[in-house]
């Protein structure tokens, strides 16, 4: 069973039917610190969202995330669609992505019978932007190593990209606790910015994503979404929790702390650390199968590569009653 990205809890209890314990999920890059939902209005769910609260929900992304004008985002149930629908929507003949990343990039495009080439030198994409008809794409900071590209070498890319008509797709989902990201080069000509709102704020379920571009794209992507593509509770939350500065700084501190606990206790059972974010972390060791499979077997499930035996991707746990397990667990 070849399992692709994170939080596959159904093919974890599939493969170990023994296991009796709660899973602990470790296997993705989601907030373990969700945003407080207080109380939910129920009305929400009897109505269809008010193109207003859509309105409103865009200006108050663009200026979260630096773009300042609301005609520059459009809204998606999740950022996962959005990178399904970019080769419809960009209808390019060639794809470079910058590896390794999140596969999911790879599968849409080849899906959609483009030629895709894995690129493992950032430096090559400048020579591929005199490509005609290309698209880049590159994720910064990166999933699953946490690469981070310095932004001036980032900013020419887009640059050359962009005067010769190609596009650079830039998927920002990790940026958030770093900087507010590069929204404010918008309207940049070529350059699409994803950004991810569950992981961020720990509400993977609501589905809700963003797509940063220039109006002529935003238009495009919103009438391929249609009407009332998101639910009025994930805007109505997402309006709330965006400009909540006090939470966030109050979580980016709890995760720092909980990404030194878990780089301790890993290297301690002689894991190398590789990089990661404060959503993730990945490690190496010359037997990860050997400690994928024991952890799995206790129900604690954590994220392989199988273009890369030796890594293994750990997001952050916060419950006292977890660490105990994987503490136990690595014994």
């Amino acid at each position: 069973m070849k399992i692709q990205h994170g939080g596959a809890l159904d093919q974890a209890k599939l493969l170990f039917p023994h296991v009796k314990l709660p899973w602990i999920d470790l296997s993705t890059g989601i907030n373990p610190y969700n945003y407080p939902i207080s109380s939910i209005d129920l009305s929400l769910c009897k109505r269809l969202p008010l193109s207003s609260e859509e309105d409103q929900l865009r200006q108050i992304a663009a200026n979260y995330y630096g773009c300042k004008n609301k005609s520059y985002v459009a809204i998606a149930p999740g950022t996962q669609l959005l990178i399904s629908l970019m080769p419809f929507l960009l209808k390019a003949k060639e794809v470079y992505v910058l590896c390794p990343t999140y596969g999911e990039y790879f599968f849409s495009w080849q899906q959609a019978g483009v030629n895709v080439t894995k690129i493992y030198d950032i430096d090559h994409l400048i020579e591929y932007s005199q490509r005609e008809n290309a698209v880049a794409i590159l994720c910064n900071p990166n999933n699953p190593d946490g690469r981070q590209i310095i932004s001036d070498k980032l900013t020419y890319i887009i640059e050359k990209w962009g005067k010769t008509g190609n596009y650079v797709i830039l998927d920002e989902a990790y940026m958030d606790f770093i900087d507010k990201g590069l929204g404010y080069l918008l309207p940049k000509p070529g350059l699409i910015i994803l950004r991810s709102f569950g992981k961020i704020f720990g509400l993977a379920g609501l589905r809700l994503g963003f797509i940063l571009s220039s109006s002529e794209i935003i238009q495009k992507i919103r009438f391929m979404l249609g009407s009332w593509s998101v639910h009025g509770m994930a805007i109505q939350i997402a309006i709330k929790a965006l400009q909540d500065d006090l939470w966030i700084q109050r979580t980016k501190s709890q995760l720092q702390i909980q990404q030194s606990r878990l780089d301790l206790l890993l290297t301690k059972a002689s894991l190398h650390i590789i990089g990661g974010t404060l959503l993730f972390r990945l490690y190496s060791h010359p037997k990860a199968r050997n400690i994928w499979k024991s952890l799995a077997t206790q129900g604690i499930w954590v994220r392989q590569f199988d273009y890369n035996p030796a890594w293994l991707r750990f997001g952050l746990l916060y419950r006292e009653e977890d660490w105990q397990r994987l503490e136990h667990a690595l014994i």
